[in-house]
């Protein structure tokens, strides 16, 4: 694992260099089928993944938002989201990140999780055992047993699930609900110990692979949106990703907007 931690750490920072390259209040971008934007640093930062994987690992599969490279038979797949919070950096907005996480496919479960925040400075870790990390600082989700005077992050991709009585509720209960338009910025949080919740609706494992094992490693707990183990090597239903205490109390509010 410390061998993998350190390629997928200086891939990180490879990242990080092209990310803030073309970061400013001009990003050139263009619109995918699913309408949302795509630039340069997303298929640039996909494409350096999956050569530096090749190199290194020639035997992992690759599974990128913008671009995959699969091998049948492979252990291990790499599953990347180049930029995460595309949005807020095609507008020049510092809420955006890199994540990479290492998944066992035998289960589908991350066995090392990587996310980097460029503009900050701040690179998340951790790996199945070793606890959770911020740079080199421990970190650990909150011990919060309430949802009063709270901080919770979710999307607005919604898959199954209406978010009507999921923000009705958690604001009747004082939490304060924040979308910030990528789910990592605001879902590693919760392994920082600053949010109790994360709710994400779409289905992609690019979005959540990296925050399982990281909000774990850091104390927390993660689920699909039916309070089931999911895969993260391929689609799924969404994630709840809590403090672990507040994680029932979640679900049970989620479940309320189910179609």
């Amino acid at each position: 694992m410390e061998e993998y931690l350190e390629f997928a750490k200086k891939l990180a920072k490879e990242a990080e260099e092209i990310a803030l390259k073309y970061f400013s209040f001009e990003v050139d971008s263009t619109w995918k089928e699913n309408n949302t934007p795509l630039t340069k640093a997303d298929t640039e930062i996909n494409d350096l993944v999956i050569q530096r994987i090749n190199k290194i690992y020639p035997s992992h599969s690759i599974y990128g938002e913008e671009r995959n490279d699969k091998k049948e038979g492979s252990k291990y797949i790499w599953v990347c989201d180049p930029i995460d919070g595309t949005m807020p950096f095609s507008c020049g907005l510092p809420m955006f990140t890199f994540s990479l996480a290492l998944v066992d496919q035998s289960d589908g479960q991350p066995i090392l999780g990587i996310v980097n925040d460029p503009v900050m400075k701040k690179m998340y870790w951790a790996y199945k055992g070793s606890g959770a990390y911020r740079n080199s600082k421990k970190i650990s989700v909150s011990k919060n047993t309430t949802l009063h005077n709270t901080y919770l992050n979710t999307d607005d991709v919604i898959i199954g699930f209406s978010k009507t009585e999921l923000l009705k509720t958690l604001r009747e209960k004082g939490v304060n609900v924040i979308e910030l338009l990528s789910i990592i910025y605001g879902g590693i949080q919760i392994a920082n110990g600053k949010f109790i919740g994360t709710v994400f609706y779409g289905k992609y494992g690019h979005d959540v692979a990296a925050l399982k094992i990281i909000t774990e490693e850091a104390g927390g707990k993660v689920t699909d949106l039916n309070g089931n183990k999911r895969r993260y090597d391929e689609d799924g239903l969404g994630c709840i990703v809590s403090n672990g205490i507040l994680h029932r109390e979640l679900l049970n509010i989620v479940q309320t907007g189910k179609l």
